[in-house]
C-alpha cells in the first residue's frame, strides 16, 4: 500500500514539474540561468500536496473575478 502512495507521489511530481517546467522555458521575463528560479521549480513540486489545491484556489477565484467584471 505504502509502495503506491510513493509511486503515486512521484508521478504526479513528475508531471507537474514537467508542466511547470514548459511554464517556466515559454516565460521571457526571467532569464532561463536564474539559480534562484530554477531551485523553486525544482522545490516547488515536491510541496504539490500544498501547491496545487492552494493554485487551483487562485486561479478559480481570478476566474471568477474576470467573470464577474
Amino acid at each position: 500500500m505504502s509502495e503506491n502512495i510513493f509511486v503515486w507521489y512521484w508521478i504526479i511530481y513528475s508531471m507537474v514539474f514537467v508542466y511547470w517546467w514548459m511554464l517556466f522555458y515559454q516565460d521571457r521575463s526571467t532569464p532561463n540561468n536564474h539559480l534562484i528560479s530554477w531551485a523553486i521549480l525544482l522545490i516547488t513540486p515536491l510541496l504539490w500536496p500544498i501547491v496545487l489545491p492552494i493554485s487551483s484556489w487562485e486561479l478559480s477565484r481570478k476566474a471568477l473575478n474576470n467573470v464577474l467584471i
